[in-house]
């Protein structure tokens, strides 16, 4: 038997009431590694806030389309001011840990495995103490490089989240995509039909040109419990990231 208007106006005073004690403002500010020097802002001059994820967030994931990247769903939801399809990688790695501290806290509970026995180590990471390496006074985007073999400048763009398919593909099939400029020539046939000519050696100048070496420091060192070796690994960032420790 359905409810009446009185019968849900009553429910509904007791979630509110139930509720009440819950923070309203969770959100907070975030300073991103690059600065947001190559970014349009929704609301230029507001900054840029990330929330914790709640279970509506949880949910939404679940029901995802298998072809949708669940990290970028899930800041894309809570992270304000910001069109996470352009955001580079090191702004989307330093969101990611982010959003993982907001929403369960600073200590990241993880086994890390010694290099030296192959022991599993119980580990806490405190995420805010990670080092940030922002970016440098004349970072911009595309990057000017000059090919080694064939003498020529090139513009090569770095890639955005939104590139992010075309870098699990055949990246070389899609370099063309990356490179904006050789010579002066912007048109994508005579970058293509060049690109197609390239010895390998320039090509992988264009590749380390759509690098960057800045933001989260994901690096931790450790010393083994078994065999006392001092470590220094990549922190796991996998699926249990985001599950509560």
């Amino acid at each position: 038997m359905l409810d009446d208007a009185k019968t849900i106006e009553a429910k509904q005073d007791i979630i509110t009431e139930l509720l009440k004690e819950l923070p309203t403002d969770t959100a907070v500010v975030v300073d991103l590694p690059s600065e947001n020097r190559l970014y349009t802002l929704e609301e230029p001059g507001a900054p840029i806030t990330i929330r914790p994820m709640t279970f509506q967030d949880e949910k939404h994931i679940i029901s995802a389309h298998k072809n949708q990247d669940p990290v970028n769903l899930i800041l894309q939801r809570c992270v304000s001011n910001l069109n996470i399809g352009e955001i580079l990688s090191l702004d989307k790695l330093y969101l990611i840990m982010k959003l993982r501290e907001v929403s369960y806290g600073d200590d990241y509970h993880t086994l890390l495995i010694c290099t030296h026995c192959k022991e599993e180590n119980k580990t806490v990471v405190r995420l805010s103490e990670l080092n940030i390496n922002p970016v440098p006074d004349d970072f911009a985007d595309p990057v000017e490089i000059t090919l080694p073999s064939l003498n020529k400048l090139a513009k090569v763009r770095i890639p955005r989240v939104k590139d992010e398919v075309f870098l699990t593909e055949d990246i070389h099939a899609n370099l063309w995509r990356f490179v904006v400029d050789i010579d002066g020539h912007s048109d994508k046939m005579i970058i293509n039909g060049v690109l197609e000519k390239l010895p390998i050696k320039d090509t992988k100048c264009i590749l380390n040109a759509m690098k960057t070496n800045f933001g989260v420091e994901t690096k931790v060192k450790f010393e083994c419990k078994k065999c006392q070796e001092v470590n220094v690994v990549d922190l796991p960032i996998d699926a249990n990231f985001f599950d509560v420790n």
